[in-house]
């Protein structure tokens, strides 16, 4: 599974990705001047690209939906469409195209051994796409407070994200065999995803072998 990944693209790259989907893309005011993300791990504060209107929005949500039963860790990932906490308790945030969203990235990372990473990274694309949901939602994620060095649990109304994930290909199977995300490279299958319905879950699939690369790993 991924738990950490970068986004380095600027908003003008990221205006070009959204453009070539047919979209102009608006941006928060909270974003301002993004400045990037070198290293995002779960429960923190991302970007997603998601419909407003008949445009595109590029917003800051935090990732990782509220966790399943009991659990305690935020769903980062989804990999079983057919779970019932999918099919039930989200399914509407799952279908509906007004939570679908693109979480943009420049490069993921799938653990090695000695707490290492490999990095993962399409080439020739200055930011691509994970096929993302969202939601709203209100209870206690960790939150900054004034004084305090460390984040403290804080009630508040979130926006939460995750991306769904997928079979392997050759190039990540090596390194992680059990999972990828799922990397939307071509403008159709963006647009697909964002329309939302049963019939773009087709969408969760392995990217093609050549249009992924293994660009670092870690010292």
């Amino acid at each position: 599974m991924c738990n950490l990944y970068r986004i380095n693209a600027s908003l003008d790259a990221m205006r070009s990705a959204v453009g070539q989907i047919g979209f102009d893309l608006g941006v928060e005011a909270a974003i301002g001047n993004f400045p990037g993300i070198n290293a995002l791990y779960p429960d923190q504060d991302g970007v997603v690209i998601h419909a407003v209107g008949g445009g595109a929005q590029l917003s800051s949500m935090r990732w990782g939906f509220p966790p399943a039963g009991q659990g305690k860790s935020p769903i980062t990932n989804i990999r079983n469409l057919a779970s019932p906490w999918w099919r039930r308790v989200n399914r509407d945030y799952l279908l509906e195209p007004e939570f679908r969203c693109l979480v943009p990235f420049t490069r993921f990372a799938e653990p090695i051994a000695g707490r290492r990473n490999a990095w993962f990274a399409v080439p020739r694309q200055e930011v691509a796409f994970f096929a993302g949901v969202w939601r709203p939602w209100q209870g206690e994620r960790l939150a900054p407070v004034p004084g305090k060095a460390r984040r403290q649990r804080t009630p508040d109304d979130w926006r939460l994200y995750a991306f769904l994930t997928c079979e392997p290909n050759a190039v990540v199977s090596p390194i992680h065999p059990k999972a990828m995300p799922v990397i939307l490279a071509e403008p159709d299958d963006c647009r697909a995803w964002l329309a939302g319905g049963e019939a773009s879950l087709a969408l969760q699939r392995p990217l093609a072998n050549e249009g992924l690369d293994l660009v670092e790993r870690d010292p």
